[in-house]
């Protein structure tokens, strides 16, 4: 019979928690502001609270699977292997969007996203990937980017940095 796992990343769970309230918290101060005011903080603590409970589930339901009954290796022994790695990639990533902050008031907004989204892809990319992920993730990456990119600019009014394109 297969045991139940113990609970999955308590720390981010308990983070994702304190980020709920923080919403919760953040969308009653928006009471004294203009309508128009309120939009843009109301907005962003309405996606914060509902990542943060897409965490706490996605905890809970990893932490709910069955351990599998013939498991030949300890799950934490590759750790160390992909960890020594990582630090090569942490960098990189620190590098991407440096540059991407840089780029902004020069190439834009939308533009410099497009080009820091492409780099941190290939950063946070371990294993090879068939042509069809790659097509999958360009496609939804710029979908992603580009409807980020609407709501902001003509939902929310936020004046975007355009530089020399978009």
């Amino acid at each position: 019979m297969a045991s139940l796992r113990k609970p999955h990343d308590v720390p981010g769970t308990i983070l994702a928690a304190l980020f709920v309230a923080l919403g919760a918290f953040l969308i009653l101060q928006t009471g004294n502001m203009s309508p128009m005011g309120s939009v843009f903080p109301i907005t962003v603590s309405v996606a914060m609270i509902v990542f943060a409970l897409a965490l706490i589930l996605r905890n809970v339901v990893l932490g709910m699977r069955p351990v599998p009954a013939a498991a030949d290796e300890a799950p934490g022994e590759a750790q160390p292997e992909a960890s020594h790695e990582s630090m090569p990639r942490r960098l990189l990533f620190l590098l991407a969007m440096i540059v991407w902050i840089v780029l902004i008031p020069i190439l834009g907004f939308f533009v410099s996203s497009v080009l820091a989204y492409f780099a941190i892809m290939l950063v946070a990319t371990h294993d090879r990937m068939s042509l069809r992920e790659g097509a999958a993730l360009v496609v939804i990456g710029l979908a992603i980017l580009t409807v980020f990119y609407l709501v902001m600019a003509r939902v929310l009014l936020i004046p975007m940095p355009t530089g020399m394109f978009l």
